[in-house]
């Protein structure tokens, strides 16, 4: 039996660009069939909403995927360069989602395809009788004409989401949440409750600006009814109350569009705690360079242990008093956040199949501190690596004196800030009574980087704690070792991911908070004359970050963790803009050339793309009773399954 886990393969120069891993859900085989039913209908619901995700990337991305689609399907017999070409290509586009870098938000070229190549392959497809879905008026050759600088022309609307200082972002971003010729001036002229809509495009019509919802029989609106057919399957077999509450709001979003059920949803889906857990809809907002609308993404996971993490999230309102921010910014009272460790057993959109870590949400402010927050933490993501380009990492990119202490506790390191990151950091503080408004609103452009970069701090900041080793995190002979272990990796661990930033602007919001903080400390603060102990050195002309005093840059962790906890409780627009534009979004390109070259030498892939466990049905007289989990696909194998299952309502 064809067992696809493991490194299945690598894209790119000398295999640089991406380190392709299939993933196991271990544990699967352990739930009850009633459990396997569910997780298999959420399953088919996440990938009938998947090409959301490319359609919001770029006006183009659905209809340059699909060409390359259709002609890798037709191909026998087609020249062996123009296919090779085609699929390499087409398989960037299915790990971004489009044309634009998932995670720099930079437009990508193709490595091997050239427009001669492409109407070679379109030809041929044509001539096979595949519809190429050609616009009125149009014929094959005008197509390409018209898709090809988005293709293969680096200029043309190079950046999805621009957010740099002076200039237009919504005129400026490719991103197609905007009709092209919506600037930012003409977005003020949209009523308010629009501008804050979560899931909605704007479109120009005649010279003014119309939302448009996404919603059952709106935009994406045979996506959206297939996702919700299979939501409607999953009410039938649900484990709780809640659940069933919150897929019921969930299916009425989709259904009307109205943010308010997806409000409802949300709670229900963080007051509830059952062994299958699941996200489908518009969440995050980092794509939108105002930081409002959100991205489409879906995941279904299982609980796998969350005896640890429970207990740090007994520990919430503990972590809470002792925050280094003034006493009016921290909450009297939090929830018992709903805190787990799971196996993802399928990510689309926005989730896959670049995925993250962990995930906090909800991402309303107000529902926060309401009603609390759920934190969840993707093991089998986590615990996904080359053993191989790891330890290749310790020994190139980690001073001497370092390396030892990071092989041992890098792990542990890891995940405890992760865990603190998602448990404690996303559900602390909260607003000045004076504002009104959801911080998110009010910051804008910077929010996403502010709001990754002050749960790290929060994470940085309490690892020292004397708390974790309470709670069984780690030994007490442990804590010095994994506290360094937890600064190295975060600063050095960013400096090394300098390989996968295409130009000298950081604009991911997760890359912008950890330039911030590098920044900061290694440059002294705003005055440049602090000492935080961390300093960037060069030995043998290279570039590492060296700790000299850990207790120094805790402080300097608390200094910048101030002050962003109360630019977000008082909505300080300025001061965010900012503190990120001088610390945040400009890295050294020398050092990020280096580091380049150091990884090209070792041949050390910048990203990791994850292939998903196949779901497969068992019926019985025509019912789903049971679901059995297979790992025999590759990236392939699995993204044309998704194109094929992506409007069908059939059970295999």
């Amino acid at each position: 039996m064809t067992r696809n886990a493991g490194e299945l393969e690598r894209l790119g120069l000398d295999g640089m660009d991406y380190l392709v891993l299939g993933i196991d859900a271990p544990g699967f085989e352990d739930l009850t069939p009633r459990q396997r039913v569910l997780a298999y209908f959420l399953y088919r619901a996440a990938v009938a909403g998947d090409r959301i995700f490319t359609g919001q990337n770029h006006r183009y991305a659905l209809e340059i995927t699909d060409l390359l689609e259709k002609i890798l399907l037709c191909s026998d017999g087609l020249d062996a360069t123009a296919k090779a070409a085609a699929h390499d290509y087409l398989k960037y586009l299915w790990i971004n989602h489009g044309q634009y870098d998932h995670d720099n938000h930079v437009k990508f070229v193709p490595r091997t395809l050239t427009p001669d190549l492409l109407a070679t392959g379109a030809a041929h497809a044509a001539r096979r009788g595949v519809d190429m879905q050609l616009a009125p008026g149009e014929d094959l050759q005008a197509k390409l004409a018209r898709l090809r600088p988005h293709i293969f022309d680096k200029e043309v609307e190079p950046v999805q989401t621009n957010q740099k200082e002076g200039e237009d972002i919504i005129a400026s971003s490719a991103v197609n949440l905007y009709d092209p010729g919506i600037t930012a001036a003409m977005l003020e002229t949209v009523a308010p409750e629009w501008k804050q809509r979560l899931n909605v495009k704007f479109e120009l019509h005649e010279g003014s600006i119309a939302p448009r919802v996404y919603r059952v029989g709106g935009l994406y609106g045979d996506d959206l009814a297939t996702v919700s057919f299979f939501l409607q399957k999953a009410l039938s077999v649900v484990e709780s109350d809640d659940q069933g509450a919150g897929l019921t709001e969930l299916i009425e979003h989709l259904r009307t569009g109205e943010e308010e059920a997806f409000r409802r949803y949300s709670v229900h889906w963080l007051t509830s705690s059952t062994t299958i857990d699941y996200l489908n809809g518009f969440i995050e907002q980092y794509i939108d360079p105002r930081g409002v609308i959100g991205q489409y993404e879906a995941n279904v996971s299982f609980v796998a242990d969350s005896t640890l993490i429970g207990r740090l999230a007994d520990s919430a309102v503990y972590f809470e008093r002792r925050m280094p921010w003034p006493d009016k910014y921290k909450r009297e009272r939090i929830d018992r956040p709903v805190a787990n460790v799971v196996n993802v057993l399928v990510e689309t959109g926005d989730g896959g199949p670049v995925s993250p870590a962990a995930y906090n949400l909800p991402n309303y402010a107000d529902l926060c501190r309401n009603h609390g927050s759920k934190n969840i933490v993707l093991r089998n993501i986590e615990g996904a690596r080359s053993p191989r380009v790891q330890e290749a990492l310790y020994e190139e990119f980690y001073l001497p004196e370092f390396r030892e202490n990071i092989r041992r506790h890098f792990d542990e390191g890891r995940k405890w800030t992760v865990y603190m990151h998602e448990v404690i950091g996303h559900g602390s503080g909260q607003v000045d009574p004076a504002l009104t408004a959801d911080p998110r609103t009010v910051i804008g452009r910077a929010y996403s980087s502010l709001e990754e970069c002050r749960a790290d701090l929060v994470a940085l900041y309490h690892i020292f704690d004397d708390r974790l080793v309470e709670l069984g995190a780690f030994s007490a002979s442990e804590r010095s070792g994994i506290i360094e272990a937890a600064y190295m990796g975060f600063l050095q661990g960013h400096i090394v991911r300098y390989r996968s930033i295409p130009e000298d602007t950081v604009r991911e919001a997760h890359r912008r908070g950890g330039e911030l903080v590098l920044q900061y400390l290694t440059r002294g603060g705003p005055t440049g004359d602090r000492d935080f102990g961390v300093k960037l050195v060069r030995r043998d002309g290279k570039s590492f970050v060296q700790i000299s005093n850990i207790d120094k840059a805790r402080q300097g962790v608390a200094e910048i963790l101030e002050r962003l906890q109360t630019i977000k409780s008082t909505g300080d627009e300025r001061a965010a803009t900012e503190i990120f534009d001088r610390f945040g979004t400009h890295l050294d390109p020398a050092i990020r050339k280096e580091i380049s070259a150091r990884a090209e030498r070792l041949r050390i892939p910048r990203v990791t793309v994850f292939v998903f466990p196949r779901l497969e049905p068992v019926l019985s007289a025509g019912n789903v009773v049971d679901a059995t989990l297979h790992l025999d696909e590759d990236l392939t194998a699995q993204q044309l399954r998704y194109r094929k299952e992506r409007f069908s309502t059939s059970i295999p």
